[in-house]
């Protein structure tokens, strides 16, 4: 990875985790990642294993069924959130998640974007 951003993550908010993901295996024929998945977030690979996805069961504090969140990986989370900021990107602040540190940028038509860096390994 590096400072300018790169797709990394796709994750898609869905009403029902059980049809959904039945669906994006048993008709699309994705493949499960158990071990990065949980009762609210099946994890899935197609044959590329360049971008990752995700199906997250919606609640009360996520987006609404539908919403698709688009992750961009780089080297230096620091330095291109004061980069957005100063730009006036519309930057939230960095979280520190156990899968890495991230935060948010809204386009114009409220579109959400997550810069990511993972934890380093």
């Amino acid at each position: 990875m590096s400072a300018m951003p790169v797709l990394d993550f796709v994750v898609f908010y869905v009403s029902d985790i059980e049809e959904s993901f039945a669906y994006f295996t048993e008709k699309l024929g994705f493949q499960p990642i158990p071990e990065q998945s949980g009762p609210i977030f099946r994890a899935l690979k197609g044959n590329e294993e360049k971008i990752g996805f995700g199906l997250n069961l919606v609640s009360e504090e996520t987006p609404p069924a539908g919403t698709v969140e688009l992750y961009f990986g780089t080297d230096d989370l620091e330095g291109l959130h004061t980069s957005l900021t100063a730009k006036g990107a519309g930057t939230a602040s960095i979280v520190h998640m156990p899968f890495g540190s991230i935060f948010n940028v809204q386009t114009p038509d409220r579109h959400a974007l997550v810069m990511l860096q993972p934890p380093a390994r």
